[in-house]
């Protein structure tokens, strides 16, 4: 395979592009400045194997150094041009990784990627792997996303899964960019994600001015001259009506007493329902121990922050067996909000934490 590509040295790109949160505001800022108008032009035809267009790449550079991510996720490598502008962001900043996968690129990524400067591979990570099995080497290793490019599969159906795990595993204030907004997966997906969760934003208005007598509308887009929605997570974490779980988390021993809960200031009330996994598996998942708990917990608050302490009526639990020494513990909490009548979703300042 042709591998050949016009290299260029590494070089700061966006120096004046300082670290701070992404707000519609600042975006817009940073887009009408001059960094912006540097950066389109660097990447006007370049790299030559991105489909994208020079904003594209651009939006994506800014965005990365906007928040300097410790880690960024991309779902579709296909030729790793757009890798590149993102691997070029993370050697600016200094830190960070870039993860991405591409099913069909086993034989073709790691040649493109290896005609990197040294620099840049080194802190690539691709994975020839479909993006479910992407996501879940991901969450199981709690890799701490701060950008997140889905651009793999654009039938609605993958479209929604990418980004609904792509959430799961994004910090607070963390930007997924869904590109081809113009078809009609990637785009439905994203208002089907926002209408479930309303805490979420996003960073434009194709979504809001979304016509339904025009569903087919190519120009739609959150930023002009990209095809991007772009959806960013709450700086808190929401609780409402929908079950929200935090997936299987790791731990030492198939126990667990209680919740703890760290609230931020808030003028709440209502009912926070809960449901506790602990589970255990060994000898190869030939033996699995799992046990459940559920209860509700009244919750009122005027202002001020707050932290919750809830044992459970009895410890949840069990012994594994002597003969498993290597068995795998985990527990999964599952929350639900019940407010009263004209009282907020619940809010948390972090995910909920098992002891």
């Amino acid at each position: 395979m042709d591998t050949t590509i016009s290299e260029r040295p590494l070089e700061p790109l966006a120096p004046s592009i300082e670290h701070q949160a992404v707000t519609p505001a600042a975006l817009a800022e940073c887009i009408a400045g001059r960094t912006y108008a540097r950066l389109t032009a660097y990447f006007d035809g370049w790299p030559e194997r991105s489909l994208m267009g020079p904003h594209s790449r651009a939006v994506l550079y800014t965005l990365a150094r906007m928040l300097r991510p410790e880690a960024v996720a991309e779902v579709g490598t296909l030729h790793a041009g757009t890798s590149e502008v993102l691997a070029r962001a993370l050697w600016e900043n200094g830190t960070g990784e870039l993860h991405t996968a591409d099913p069909f690129g086993a034989d073709r990524c790691p040649q493109i990627i290896a005609t990197w400067p040294p620099e840049l591979h080194a802190v690539t990570q691709f994975q020839p792997v479909n993006s479910m099995a992407f996501w879940v080497d991901l969450a199981r290793r709690r890799v701490p996303l701060g950008l997140v490019l889905v651009d793999g599969n654009h039938d609605y159906e993958f479209a929604l899964y990418d980004l609904q795990m792509a959430a799961r595993l994004l910090r607070p204030g963390g930007v997924v960019v869904m590109d081809n907004s113009d078809q009609t997966g990637p785009f439905e997906a994203a208002r089907a994600f926002l209408a479930m969760n309303p805490a979420w934003r996003e960073l434009g208005n194709a979504i809001a001015t979304h016509d339904a007598t025009d569903p087919f509308n190519d120009k739609r887009a959150s930023l002009p001259n990209t095809a991007f929605v772009l959806l960013q997570s709450p700086s808190l974490l929401s609780i409402g009506a929908l079950p929200w779980s935090t997936g299987t988390m790791p731990t030492a021993s198939a126990w667990a007493r209680g919740l703890e809960l760290d609230l931020p200031p808030q003028r709440i009330a209502g009912q926070l329902h809960y449901r506790v996994f602990v589970r255990a598996f060994a000898d190869h998942n030939r033996w699995v121990g799992e046990v459940a708990t559920k209860g509700a917990i009244r919750i009122k608050m005027e202002g001020g922050k707050r932290s919750i302490i809830h044992q459970f009526p009895w410890p949840l639990g069990f012994e594994v067996p002597t003969r498993f020494p290597e068995a795998v513990c985990n527990v999964e909490i599952d929350l639900a909000w019940q407010a009263d009548a004209d009282s907020p979703p619940l809010m948390l300042s972090s995910p909920p934490f098992a002891f």
